[in-house]
């Protein structure tokens, strides 16, 4: 190759990193840091992935008040369909405790575990967290790789990875986890820093994933609602179940099971008869999940929190329906709760036997009118240290 010609290809390439270079600058200026925060704004109710995955938007958000509370798609059931989810309950009346829900629908533990280690290098407030499970995250066969891919949150997993606390046993055991659900190889050596090189992969995705971050929290920033002012008052649990249960009788008036209407209408109604049956091969036995859920509780230990584990309930008429016996899913929920007591200071909050009570579901698997005002009973006086 003649010299000119090399010479211009190198500055061609030149011309080309220097540009990239600027464009990464100007974004990185143009957009707001991840931590950057409106003090008079609550996001905690904000259904995001990227809200759950910024360790440093949900510090920035974490007043003395605040209580982290970990989940999945339970979080995302509007207000419009249920009025007494947390960010009606508490997002619009002051008691003195602050939801952060952490979590999207397929976050289970191996991610919670993840997103716990992250969050509390350094502590949380409280020392405390809340963590909801439900049996469809224990079905046989575990969660399936694309959609644990789809949730995987390099950020997280990197700043879990920070986390001195964490004692390498549990390291190593999530690190093997992760592999197993399809997480490359680089990513996992970049993230924990194995060498040098792997350093320095780290940081390119940290960048990244730095910039794809603030970027959607733009999006987060404006479904904020105004953060509950006045005294703390001490909430009228019976007043609020009374109106829960109102509200339930006027959303569900055509089915015996309690569901929402549309719910019942839409999704339900046209598809029961297929379904009669189907699933009777269902064990929850076959998952790592309850090892996933051990691992949890020692990331809770290890970081020195005190974790309440809330047990939501399957519908339990859709459940015979569907052929997977009342039998089985005592068989789970048990050793749900085995695992969570074999921790010492673990909290349960135990709806298990809930499955055949009208209106505590809305649907088949999510907490309803009632089933939140109980779910949010438990939780605040967890918070406010009441035995």
């Amino acid at each position: 190759m003649k010299a000119h010609t090399l010479h211009r290809r190198l500055a061609a390439l030149g011309c080309g990193v220097a540009v990239a270079a600027c464009v990464v600058v100007a974004t990185c200026l143009l957009l707001p840091k991840q931590e950057a925060t409106d003090t008079l704004v609550d996001y905690g109710y904000v259904y995001s992935g990227a809200k759950s995955s910024s360790v440093d938007f949900v510090r920035a958000n974490l007043p003395e008040d605040s209580l982290l509370m970990l989940g999945s798609s339970e979080f995302s059931t509007p207000a419009s369909t249920v009025a007494q989810v947390p960010a009606q309950v508490f997002g619009t009346t002051n008691y003195g405790v602050r939801p952060m829900l952490v979590g999207e629908a397929f976050d289970q533990a191996l991610w919670h575990a993840i997103a716990l280690g992250a969050l509390a290098d350094g502590g949380l407030p409280r020392n405390k967290v809340v963590l909801v499970v439900s049996l469809g995250e224990y079905t046989d066969g575990g969660l399936d790789n694309a959609s644990f891919g789809e949730r995987f949150s390099y950020t997280l997993y990197r700043a879990f990875c920070k986390n001195e606390r964490i004692d390498a046993e549990t390291r190593a055991y999530v690190r093997r986890r992760l592999a197993e659900q399809g997480i490359d190889e680089a990513t996992l050596r970049a993230a924990s820093g194995d060498d040098p090189l792997a350093s320095i992969d780290g940081c390119v995705l940290s960048l990244i994933d730095d910039l794809r971050l603030r970027g959607q929290l733009i999006d987060v920033r404006s479904r904020g609602i105004a953060r509950a002012q006045g005294d703390v008052v001490a909430p009228d649990w019976d007043a609020l179940r009374n109106e829960a249960l109102s509200e339930a009788m006027r959303r569900s008036t055509t089915n015996e099971w309690g569901a929402e209407d549309e719910f019942w209408k839409t999704e339900l109604a046209p598809v029961l008869d297929k379904l009669q049956g189907a699933r009777a091969e269902e064990t929850y036995t076959d998952t790592p999940e309850y090892d996933d859920l051990a691992c949890f509780m020692d990331v809770c230990a290890e970081c020195g929190v005190q974790p309440l584990v809330v047990i939501e309930p399957s519908m339990g008429p859709y459940y015979d329906h569907i052929g997977i016996s009342a039998e089985t899913r005592a068989a789970a929920y048990q050793r749900i709760r085995d695992v969570v007591l074999a921790h010492p200071g673990a909290r349960l909050a135990d709806f298990s036997d809930r499955e055949y009570e009208r209106y505590f579901l809305f649907d088949i698997v999510h907490f309803g009118w009632t089933g939140w005002i109980d779910a949010e009973r438990a939780i605040y006086e967890f918070a406010q240290g009441v035995t």
